[in-house]
């Protein structure tokens, strides 16, 4: 902030002598510079800008920025106080009524410093990507704005669209890619006709029929109106099922909202008969902080309904999962497991385990049904104020140890006593919800624990993508908890909810080693004598590899763990597993081993991988590393394209998928040879298109299942190879994801 202030406040003479070396000496290497550096858009700017030998003061902002490339329907939603400029290409811009605009430069206009200062946000951040979501004909850019709401839809050549401005006044814009391109409008009997990108105001219950000559896109603006119910004439947000339950921004998951989705699934369950008046439900949370105030909204639900709650604290959701299974009632955790603390989730089981896909269906039916319950209730009547928030604040809930313990006991009775004895390992803590109680599971089987970074803000753990940084935290951890307690053998941790395990080992020069989940999953489903094995497509190869050298062939599922687990339904195995890339373990029977037995538990889990780990190691007498250097050398990564137009993945998978012909041969001009690429000899569409080559890569392409986003797993030979690949699909602006997207676009246009 002062240095940016600093900048702007500057007498233009010393502007001039700070901005004409940096400008000479960047010239001197134009022709390095592409539209991906910031060095290309000050050179220029200063050629557009600059005024009587006079630099521009707005130079200065441009290396605070950063640099976006937005493909077509793609947009940035901007909160208020964030410097933004447009640099190339046509956009359309809407916001809320202001007069308020302030300047920082590449202007000939006033720029006020001090305001600048006082209003602009300067907190780091990357800006959210947005691709519209289809609601009908129209595709909406959803926002946190009341104030205005932005929306699309294609004009077919020759057609006729008409549309009413039903809830507030609007405007069209008509946008067309050819200035001859006629647009005729008939609105209410005032006719008219233009050549070109077209624009009509709409006060509200006017209607308009529009017919373009050729192929062209309408916007609309209007005033926040949604497809969704009414509530009070306000729109909430609904909640839509993930792969992992119900997700979304805690601004959105109201108590309104949370109490509606709870009992729509309580009523489901009492329509297919796993529940009914005076059932018990079981519920717990992780560590984030707005899981306190859900907590509440669920209570209040199952209360509603006619149920008990029994409320297991901040407990892993395994932990709660099982308390469910094991008594034989349904639960629901208050979690939104690795994603980032603005955000939290629901996750709903039944009796015998996780909700499957076959049943989100009728809960939905079952939530619309409550939510028209709900907002039919007369507001002076409801225990909901306008906001959707409870009137009365909520009991404070108190925990009931039994989840824990029997979580705890499971592991206790399989595990032999003291199995863990001689290893030493740190539990890296962070704001994991079975940070303690995973610490003394290891303590009460003999293991050496070093508890370390526990933190009481949240941490958003995401145990598939364990970045650069986050390693160097884990070698920080091993490396003073080494110096302070002698060798380490590895080091652990978990996701928030504890149900994704964070196994590393630590090699002969003290170096930390990072396993991801499905390889981590080979080695405890070997620890566990597993006959049976289920996992997702998108799993490292070197589970086939390894599985088939024992006759084991393993059977691929969609990704998800209610795939997982309906893929262990479906096993006939006595030692049925599963698990998930990120490591979540999951069992689908009784699992013997020594004369012990572990009770199933067909959820993600945590703790499994973790103890089975380290006992594998210990049994066998070797470190961690050598566990996992036992097995076939094949290397995965995974990447991916955020806020990519979910209509284009569905277009895509279309294009790629039977009855479509010759796929290799569509391909081809895309995984190139001169990327290192082989002849393409199998495709698998289990879940996306996955694409074998005859030189051992594979890429997989999926579009994400709860978000707009385009993912690409690949496995190779050598990591080297595979972080190769991974780069070249998510390049911007033309990787091969973005490469298969204009592909699509412009087959969409022919």
């Amino acid at each position: 902030r002062e240095l940016f202030t600093a900048f702007m406040s500057l007498p233009q003479p010393v502007v001039n002598d700070i901005l004409n070396p940096v400008i000479a000496t960047l010239d001197k290497k134009r022709d390095t510079f592409s539209r991906d550096d910031w060095q290309y858009w000050l050179l220029r700017a200063d050629a557009v800008f600059a005024q009587n030998d006079d630099r521009d003061r707005g130079l200065f902002a441009i290396p605070f920025l950063q640099l976006i490339h937005l493909q077509p329907l793609q947009a940035l939603y901007m909160p208020p106080g964030i410097t933004h400029t447009y640099l190339e290409g046509t956009a359309v811009e809407i916001m809320a009524n202001s007069n308020n605009v302030l300047r920082s430069g590449l202007t000939p206009k006033h720029i006020d410093a001090d305001e600048l200062a006082r209003v602009i946000d300067f907190a780091a951040d990357d800006p959210t990507i947005l691709a519209a979501v289809a609601a009908g004909d129209w595709s909406v850019y959803e926002t946190s704005a009341d104030e205005f709401q932005l929306s699309h839809r294609p004009l077919t050549g020759g057609e006729t669209v008409s549309h009413t401005a039903a809830t507030s006044a609007e405007i069209l814009l008509v946008l067309t890619t050819d200035a001859d391109t006629e647009v005729t409008a008939d609105c209410g009997g005032r006719n008219f006709s233009r050549h070109g990108s077209t624009a009509v105001f709409l006060p509200v219950g006017a209607a308009c029929a529009i017919t373009t000559s050729a192929d062209a896109r309408l916007f609309r603006a209007a005033v926040g109106a949604t497809s969704h119910p009414d509530f009070r004439t306000r729109q909430p947000r609904t909640l839509s099922f993930g792969t992992s339950g119900l997700r979304g921004l805690i601004t959105d998951i109201t108590d309104l909202e949370a109490y509606i989705n709870c009992r729509g699934f309580l009523r489901y369950l009492q329509v297919i008969g796993d529940a009914a008046a005076g059932t018990t439900v079981s519920t717990g949370g992780d560590m984030r902080p707005s899981t306190e105030r859900i907590l509440g909204a669920v209570a209040g639900a199952i209360a509603d309904e006619g149920m008990q709650a029994q409320y297991l604290g901040r407990v892993p959701t395994p932990a709660l999962t099982y308390h469910g299974i094991q008594h034989r009632q349904p639960s629901i955790m208050v979690t939104g497991s690795h994603i980032p603390f603005d955000r939290n989730g629901i996750k709903f089981n039944k009796s015998n385990g996780e909700i499957l896909k076959s049943d989100e269906a009728g809960i939905l039916a079952a939530v619309a049904a409550i939510r028209d319950e709900t907002y039919a209730c007369p507001a002076d009547a409801s225990q909901f104020d306008d906001d959707g928030m409870f009137r009365e604040p909520t009991k404070g809930l108190i925990a009931d140890p039994e989840g824990i313990e029997r979580y705890t006991q499971r592991y206790l009775d399989f595990m032999p006593p003291d199995c863990l004895r001689g290893m030493r390992v740190v539990f890296y803590q962070h704001s994991a919800v079975g940070r303690d109680l995973l610490v003394d599971l290891l303590r009460a089987l003999g293991a050496d624990v070093i508890p370390m970074g526990r933190s009481e803000s949240f941490v958003a753990i995401d145990t598939e993508d364990i970045t650069v940084d986050r390693l160097q935290t884990l070698q920080e951890l091993a490396d003073k908890a080494a110096a302070e307690h002698g060798p380490v053998d590895a080091v652990i941790s978990t996701d928030g909810d504890s149900d994704r395990p964070l196994m590393t080992g630590i090699d002969a020069d003290g170096k930390v080693v990072f396993y991801s989940g499905d390889v981590l999953g080979v080695v405890v489903a070997d620890y566990l004598h597993a006959d049976s094995i289920s996992v997702p497509i998108s799993v490292n190869d070197l589970v086939d590899l390894h599985f088939r050298a024992q006759d084991i062939e393993p059977l691929k599922t969609k990704i998800g763990s209610p795939f997982v687990v309906a893929g262990m339904d479906q096993a006939t195995g006595t030692a049925r597993v599963g698990w998930e890339a990120n490591g979540g373990f999951l069992t689908g029977s009784v699992i013997e081993r020594h004369g012990r037995l572990l009770p199933a538990l067909p959820t993600r889990d945590a703790g499994l991988p973790l103890l089975a780990t380290l006992h594998a190691a210990v049994e066998a007498r070797v470190p961690v590393t050598e566990l996992f250097a036992r097995l076939p050398h094949r290397f995965s990564k995974a990447g991916l394209l955020d806020n990519f137009d979910p209509a284009i993945s569905r277009a895509l998978l279309q294009r790629l998928s039977p009855p479509a012909t010759d796929v290799p041969g569509a391909l081809a001009p895309f995984f190139t040879p001169a990327d290192g690429f082989g002849a393409i000899t199998e495709l698998n569409y289990i879940d996306g298109v996955r694409i074998f080559f005859d030189n051992g890569d594979i890429a997989h392409v999926r579009p994400s299942g709860n978000a707009p986003q385009l993912r690409m797993y690949v496995c190779a030979d050598t990591p080297e190879r595979a972080d190769e690949i991974i780069r070249l699909a998510v390049a911007e602006p033309n990787g091969i994801l973005r490469q298969l997207e204009t592909w699509i676009r412009e087959s969409s246009d022919d």
